[in-house]
């Protein structure tokens, strides 16, 4: 028992020699924390190479439908222009071809939306098809665009039995696909035979209309654009 009283006593003191780390002064000239002072953020945006080598890019995208419009849109006006488009057409064609019938239904969240979904009872066809104002999309969003595609038209083929589905991938920025860019078109090379322009997709549709020309469809476009944004 008596060398245990021993140890602990020993153990004790070795304790009472262990002195706690003190952390080093690292700014020893400063110890009151108000004199020290904050940066001028103004004079840091001054300094910054990024900021100073930076340049505004007022260009419209080429292959963005915006392109064709004349007056200046927001990027939410793009989107509401798109939609716009989307409607317009819808009702051209309910319009154009009485034996089409509009059957997308309301969008159910979870659901994959789709932009235009026709039936044509007499001839046993479906015709479904997204329409983009712009298909420049990086290449995560046009590989999704091409998968939502081919899914979509997997499900109309097994939900609609004995009818012929009609898939389109619509680049509604161009009047017809032979001016669609190359570099565009190697995006989709996975679904090439139904990227259309607007005339292939009238024609698919056995509408009897075509533009002619991009000054027609600019006035078209130019015309929704200016009365969605009263302008």
């Amino acid at each position: 028992m008596p060398p245990k009283i021993k140890n602990k006593v020993k153990s004790k003191m070795i304790k009472s020699e262990i002195k706690p780390e003190v952390e080093p002064d690292l700014n020893p000239e400063v110890h009151d924390v108000s004199q020290i002072k904050t940066p001028d953020l103004k004079s840091i945006i001054d300094k910054c190479a990024y900021v100073n080598n930076c340049k505004s890019n007022e260009k419209k995208d080429f292959n963005s439908m915006s392109y064709l419009v004349s007056i200046n849109l927001s990027h939410s006006d793009c989107i509401k222009l798109g939609h716009g488009v989307e409607k317009v057409f819808k009702m051209f064609i309910c319009a154009s071809v009485p034996n089409l019938k509009d059957i997308k239904t309301k969008n159910i969240k979870g659901m994959k939306e789709k932009d235009h979904l026709f039936i044509d009872e007499t001839k046993k066809i479906i015709y479904y098809a997204e329409i983009k104002t712009n298909l420049n999309l990086d290449t995560e969003k046009d590989k999704s665009t091409i998968n939502k595609c081919v899914d979509i038209k997997k499900e109309l083929e097994d939900k609609y039995n004995g009818f012929i589905v009609k898939m389109f991938l619509v680049g509604c920025r161009y009047i017809s696909n032979d001016i669609i860019p190359l570099d565009i078109c190697k995006k989709y090379i996975k679904i090439k035979n139904h990227l259309v322009g607007l005339n292939e997709y009238f024609e698919a549709l056995s509408i009897p209309f075509k533009y002619d020309n991009e000054d027609k469809y600019k006035e078209h476009i130019n015309y929704l654009a200016k009365k969605m944004f009263k302008r």
